[in-house]
């Protein structure tokens, strides 16, 4: 890969990642629209360990609070308005939300695979994004914070995030759709989309890294490690500008992106010319 494919796809994985619009789906659209080849297993990844790094540097004091609470049990300060959760509860409510994922992951992947990885199908599942985007936006009472939340409800995300195996479906979209959906705030839903993305994104690289290991690809190891150091630092932002963005504005920004983008690529990819 050059190094302008390199940077790319590594500042869209980084931005898109938790943005509620789809960093699979825009992988596949970068590569459609500039004709690239395929960025190998080795890279993504490195551009999902780099994610991951973020996500984990960005809620440092909950990760550390985490994990030295399980033995005692102590509570965990989750937001800025002090919502606290036990820590062996926070744990365990992470734990079921991942379930449905991983589950759907190892089942349907190469179907999802061989089905779902073209920019039309991409289009659609991004206007799907932005009507759930609508959903979320609209209903929810936007009162309860992460420490009311029970297991049927982080069911209820897990679930909605088995949706985003489908390129185009946005991971953090729909988990913070489903949670404002079942009355949480606009910062506790994405503060604990964030939280349960952390499992989701090392599992992904994991499968990326494994497939590696198993493949024939030429290995890039500096292209990688530059690519996974830019998705770091980009994803680090992104999480920082959300959480801000949501406290004040809505999700209407990215609803219209959402909108706009998929129609345009369903458009452009059906309509013969």
């Amino acid at each position: 890969m050059s190094l302008i494919q390199i940077i790319v796809l590594a500042v869209t994985q980084g931005v898109t990642e938790f943005l509620p619009i789809s960093s699979s789906g825009h992988l596949i659209l970068g590569s459609w629209l500039f004709d690239w080849p395929d960025q190998g297993f080795l890279f993504d990844a490195a551009v999902h360990v780099g994610t991951l790094m973020a996500v984990l540097l960005y809620f440092r004091n909950e990760w550390i609070q985490l994990a030295l609470g399980i033995k005692t049990n102590r509570f965990v300060v989750i937001d800025q308005e002090g919502a606290n959760i036990r820590a062996r509860t926070l744990f365990v409510l992470i734990v079921v939300a991942v379930i449905p994922l991983a589950l759907g992951a190892l089942i349907f992947r190469d179907f999802i695979g061989s089905n779902f990885r073209t920019p039309e199908a991409v289009g659609w599942m991004m206007i799907g994004t932005a009507i759930a985007l609508v959903i979320g936006e609209t209903t929810g009472g936007n009162t309860r914070r992460i420490g009311e939340l029970k297991i049927p409800d982080v069911l209820v995300i897990g679930i909605a995030q088995l949706l985003a195996i489908f390129p185009g479906i946005s991971r953090s979209g729909v988990t913070m759709v489903s949670g404002m959906a079942l009355g949480m705030t606009r910062d506790g839903a994405a503060r604990f989309s964030m939280l349960i993305a952390a499992p989701a994104v090392a599992g992904a690289g994991l499968l990326f890294a494994v497939d590696s290991l198993q493949g024939i690809q030429e290995t890039d190891w500096l292209g990688a490690a530059i690519g996974g150091a830019v998705a770091m630092i980009t994803a680090y932002f992104s999480i920082a500008g959300l959480i801000k963005l949501l406290r004040k504005r809505s999700f209407w920004p990215f609803i219209f992106y959402c909108g706009m983008v998929g129609g345009v690529v369903v458009i452009v990819r059906t309509i013969p010319v």
